[in-house]
């Protein structure tokens, strides 16, 4: 923001008229008018309560000099962070990327105290007394990711609509072998449909055991236990090297095991930006029963998946995931629960969750056959080598429906430069801003986790509001380039997302899975967001 440190001296010189009961946080940013982020620079007022009648004396100037003022709700992150930098930080750290929140340069506490050395502070003094645990480099892919061409059936798909009455039937074609990559896993209608469908039968399961209570029906620990007590000595098994997680004594993904991947037999596998939860494989079939479905949808997750029928794909995914299982194997902790880390995220920092409109269509899967080309896009192997070239390579058309973009800081945090991670992110984010300059359609839907500070800072790095539109309950991570290729996976736009968590993706070139998809998109885009988008 140019105009930040002009409206920080504005801040610094008028903090008798801000400083307000229940004032958080306050910043330069941009003024937002019905819910859309404007152009408009302003002074962003974070109060922990936002409320109406509030008495004369105790609001918030209108105006201050030449900048209007925006108060806004803090969240329970912010809220956290304003009362317990420490605890904050501790939270923080284990935190999905969707629950953090943006530390802004020139943003101060009420006091108009600087934020960004006091939360580094505190960062320091938990690292501190947190012991560290080793990491190992990531093993690149065993096998080539490059294109494959050549004769593919695949199976378009998506939740709300049919995810699980597709998955189901997938999973009970296993005649000898299901090997499977997964962050969460938590359904038990999911948990014993593989019980029951692969007796006498193989299971190879790398799992993640993920921080974010908030979809849960069990904890990782428990479907691992009913899998290994309903299938026994045909699971074989390992807790991913994830950083956080305690049944592993190094690491090699620093927040995530972020994968959804199915092989069966070695011949067809499952792709897809959707856990193994209620919210992303809801049990319901609102195709063929819509008015049963009604309650449930708005509860329910966005999300694209496919079934691609390959032998050659499906060996790639295969030995990749079989590779990850056998390095976890070795650096498995034995008798510990994940207690610890559920602890540190709790329903002080998560908010309320948001209902979804119900969809005015629902999507039956399409299964194409044909020569068509697919390429395998794997983290932290070959995400940005072909993601960025496909999306500078746009001719007129990207839409992307994700769950959120968290750009990186504008001013690191003292002592947190920006790396690597960030660099690839940040290129990304110019990738989509350079098509807006060239004047491309582009539009963007994400979730109500990208909220208005997130798009302030996109907004600062060439992405406006009007090419945002926000629809809760999205959990996607998909791309339409052109009419003609299409993007499906499970890579977030956060820094580690899109460079060192494991995540996997597929860019199909196929002008009717881009139609297919694209179908969904437009009408994601006319009835089911809440906010912004292009008028």
């Amino acid at each position: 923001m140019e105009f930040a440190s002009a409206v920080d001296q504005v801040i610094r010189e008028n903090l008798d008229k801000l400083r307000k009961p229940g004032v958080l946080f306050i910043r330069p940013g941009y003024k937002s008018k019905g819910g859309k982020v404007t152009d408009e620079p302003a002074i962003v007022v974070t109060v922990a309560n936002k409320r109406k009648g509030v008495p004369a004396s105790a609001r918030i100037p209108s105006k201050i000099g030449p900048y209007p003022t925006d108060v806004r709700q803090a969240s329970p992150m912010l809220r956290l962070r304003a009362a317990d930098p420490e605890r904050y930080a501790e939270v923080a750290d284990s935190a999905p990327p969707e629950l953090q929140r943006p530390i802004f340069p020139f943003e101060r506490d009420a006091s108009g105290q600087l934020v960004e050395p006091t939360v580094a502070a505190a960062v320091a003094k938990v690292a501190a007394h947190k012991p560290p645990k080793p990491n190992l480099p990531p093993t690149p892919s065993p096998v080539p990711l490059d294109p494959v061409s050549g004769q593919f059936t695949i199976t378009c798909h998506a939740s709300p609509d049919a995810g699980w009455p597709t998955l189901k039937p997938f999973i009970a074609g296993t005649q000898h072998r299901l090997t499977m990559a997964m962050y969460e896993f938590t359904a038990p209608y999911i948990v014993q449909a593989v019980t029951t469908d692969l007796k006498h039968r193989s299971l190879a399961l790398v799992l993640d055991d993920p921080h974010d209570p908030t979809k849960r029906d069990q904890t990782e620990v428990q479907t691992h236990d009913q899998l290994a007590q309903g299938l026994g000595k045909s699971m074989t098994f390992a807790w991913a090297l994830e950083a956080a997680d305690p049944h592993v004594s190094e690491w090699v993904y620093p927040s995530a095991y972020h994968i959804k991947v199915m092989v069966r037999d070695g011949k067809a596998f499952w792709l897809s930006s959707g856990n193994l939860n209620r919210t992303n494989q809801p049990d319901i079939d609102p195709v063929k029963n819509p008015a049963a479905a009604k309650p449930i949808v708005p509860n329910c997750d966005r999300d694209w998946h496919v079934i691609v029928e390959h032998e050659g794909l499906a060996a790639t995914f295969e030995k990749i995931i079989t590779q990850d299982l056998t390095i976890a194997s070795k650096h498995q902790v034995q008798g510990v629960t994940s207690a610890g880390i559920q602890a540190a995220i709790n329903s002080q920092v998560l908010a309320p969750p948001k209902s979804a409109k119900v969809p005015k269509t629902y999507f039956a899967p399409k299964r194409i056959a044909g020569n068509m080309t697919i390429q395998p896009v794997l983290t932290p192997d070959n995400y940005v080598e072909t993601i960025l070239p496909l999306i500078r390579g746009t001719k007129h058309t990207f839409i992307m429906q994700t769950q959120y973009i968290s750009p990186p800081k504008a001013t690191p945090a003292p002592g947190s430069p920006a790396g690597q991670s960030d660099q690839v992110l940040e290129a990304l984010i110019a990738a989509v801003a350079e098509l807006i300059k060239e004047g491309k359609t582009v539009r963007l839907i994400m979730s109500e986790f990208e909220t208005q500070d997130k798009i302030e800072l996109l907004q600062t790095r060439g992405i406006p509001q009007k090419n945002i539109a926000i629809q809760h309950k999205v959990h996607n991570k998909g791309m339409i380039i052109d009419d003609s290729i299409v993007v499906v996976g499970s890579q977030n736009w956060s820094g580690q997302g899109v460079s060192t968590n494991r995540d996997a993706s597929l860019i199909i070139h196929n002008a009717d899975a881009a139609k297919y998809w694209g179908q969904i998109f437009d009408h994601d885009w006319k009835n089911m967001v809440e906010a912004g988008g292009l008028d």
